[in-house]
């Protein structure tokens, strides 16, 4: 089955591209992904790639799995990866840092971010007179257990 590619127009054969066993995993990766966080993800790993060289398959795959095991949410992921390219792109649009990223501390210190800024948002929705979300089920589980033994 011939493709063609979406940026260049050359065509290739989709059974090269599934020899490779890294992009074969990196392609189920993304395909198990929703879309507002494999996007992210691949403009993210972009931003690793050098301007005269691509990315190895192998090296995408690791920082993208790496990328991912940042936070179990992978939705706060997707948002911090979005807010990162954003400020990268921005950076090298005006000159600033052309440099390709090293590794993901700058998406470190945005998921921090982030995540102080949903916990404020909670806590000023409670403050507001509005409940605080409730607790996933799961620990609602946890806790019926422990007043269950508690009163055993």
């Amino acid at each position: 089955m011939d493709i063609r590619c979406p940026c260049c127009h050359s065509q290739f054969n989709l059974e090269h591209v599934t020899e490779d066993e890294a992009l074969r995993e990196m392609m189920a990766l993304l395909a198990d992904l929703p879309r507002d966080v494999s996007r992210p993800l691949v403009a993210y790993v972009g931003l690793f790639r050098g301007k005269t060289r691509a990315t190895a398959y192998e090296r995408q795959l690791r920082l993208s799995r790496e990328a991912l095991a940042l936070a179990s949410d992978t939705s706060l992921v997707g948002a911090a990866m979005s807010e990162t390219v954003e400020a990268i792109r921005a950076k090298r649009e005006t000159g600033q840092d052309t440099r390709p990223l090293k590794n993901h501390n700058y998406l470190k210190s945005v998921l921090v971010s982030l995540g102080a800024r949903a916990e404020a948002s909670q806590a000023m929705a409670g403050v507001e007179g509005q409940p605080p979300q409730r607790p996933a089920k799961g620990v609602m589980r946890a806790l019926q257990a422990l007043d269950q033994g508690r009163q055993s």
